[in-house]
């Protein structure tokens, strides 16, 4: 075994700390941005299409374990790491941790190391390391970048994920087992001529979140699996309906939300907000918007609305209006510096407590202030979200 610097096997935790406070002096460490010890995911004709990682580590957390890892394989810290680790490697990593074995307190990192362990005979298991948040490099960096916003560590439109869909492949997926072109062909053979069946749940290059994310621990509900991507950030509290709901990658919820409506790509809704059915945020993925739309707390978006600028707290899109960009909206609010004028949508972003809607005499949109958006308001000076609170408990 070749360290970058020896350890001592520690016999207490007080000696585990002191073992790898020394190493984290050296040159050979800097806290990572994520890591976590997990598996590959490979097709039957060893395709590898996604990684799983039961425990992710995030900006200061377990650095302890870090260290530990980093030494005994070889990590150097800089940009981002898959090692395969082997029977040899575990054994001697778990000789670090035997001061927290029989310590009565659950340790997730410990018992991923004995479960890879346990792997072992199977296939290899990995450990992947993150420091440099650059463009994902490769499946299995790509991947914990997902599992980053998912389970809260990093927020929608933190983490750079240029190009991730050119590192992971397009594959269909049964359960969360991945199928590829070769696959699919047979699968389709033995289906037609034998006694099995073919019926994948969906084609893409990302697992469901339900599958990979303790939607449980989470405080989440999620009443179709197919509404939810890996690289979604959900708040606590977050309610998805079963129907036009759905949230995407790098997107979500900041906490107590109802959504039975659409939050593309890059989009973000502050706490009790309530996404009506088939309403839609506009993402940044394609049709040349780059800017992240969001909302801010307390806000209501009504059934079939579209949004497209930023909005702040307490506001209210009526349901079938279409607020966008270049959208032209009549500003009818006192006191408000365009009171009287017809402006660009753009122009009115992150605006509070504002409702708009469509004047269905004049046919225009206009922008006015309800007795709800100051009902919304009072609330949120309150701390009390709009929505029915123990419908939105969910531990």
């Amino acid at each position: 075994m070749s360290y970058a610097i020896e350890m001592p096997i520690p016999e207490t935790a007080d000696d585990f700390a002191r073992i790898t406070g020394r190493f984290k002096e050296s040159t050979h460490y800097r806290p990572p941005l994520l890591f976590a010890i997990g598996s590959q995911v490979t097709t039957s004709s060893g395709l590898l299409a996604s990684a799983r990682f039961p425990v992710v580590n995030g900006p200061s957390q377990n650095t302890g374990t870090a260290a530990i890892l980093m030494n005994i394989l070889g990590i150097e810290p800089h940009g981002a790491q898959t090692v395969r680790i082997t029977d040899e490697l575990l054994t001697e990593a778990l000789r670090y941790f035997e001061p927290f074995s029989e310590d009565g307190k659950r340790h997730l990192n410990l018992d991923a190391l004995r479960a890879a362990r346990r792997r072992i005979p199977e296939s290899p298991s990995i450990v992947t390391f993150i420091f440099d948040d650059i463009d994902p490099q490769g499946v299995e960096n790509s991947t914990l970048k997902l599992y980053g916003m998912s389970n809260r560590l990093f927020r929608p439109n933190t983490l750079n994920l240029t190009k991730i869909f050119t590192k992971l492949p397009n594959v269909a997926w049964v359960n969360d087992r991945p199928i590829d072109e070769e696959g699919i062909d047979e699968a389709l053979m033995n289906a037609a001529f034998g006694d099995g069946s073919f019926a994948p749940y969906m084609v893409d290059k990302f697992p469901l979140y339900i599958h990979r994310i303790n939607s449980v621990k989470m405080g989440v509900r999620i009443t179709d699996q197919h509404k939810v991507r890996l690289g979604a950030y959900l708040g606590e509290g977050t309610t998805l309906m079963p129907g036009a709901s759905y949230v995407n990658f790098n997107a979500g919820t900041d906490g107590a939300s109802m959504v039975e409506g659409r939050i593309s790509s890059a989009a973000f809704i502050g706490k009790g907000t309530d996404v009506g059915g088939g309403a839609s945020m506009l993402g940044t993925l394609s049709g040349g918007n780059n800017r992240p739309i969001s909302t801010g707390r307390n806000c209501l978006l009504e059934a079939n609305c579209v949004l497209g600028i930023p909005l702040g707290d307490a506001c209210i899109v009526a349901a079938d209006t279409a607020i966008l960009s270049s959208s032209i909206v009549h500003v009818t609010l006192a006191g408000h510096p365009a009171y009287g004028r017809f402006v660009k949508g753009v122009g009115l972003a992150g605006v509070n407590g504002v409702t708009f809607r469509r004047n269905d005499k004049e046919g225009h949109i206009e922008m006015v202030r309800t007795a709800r958006n100051e009902e919304f308001a009072r609330k949120l000076e309150d701390g009390e979200p709009i929505l029915n609170a123990d419908l939105h408990r969910n531990h």
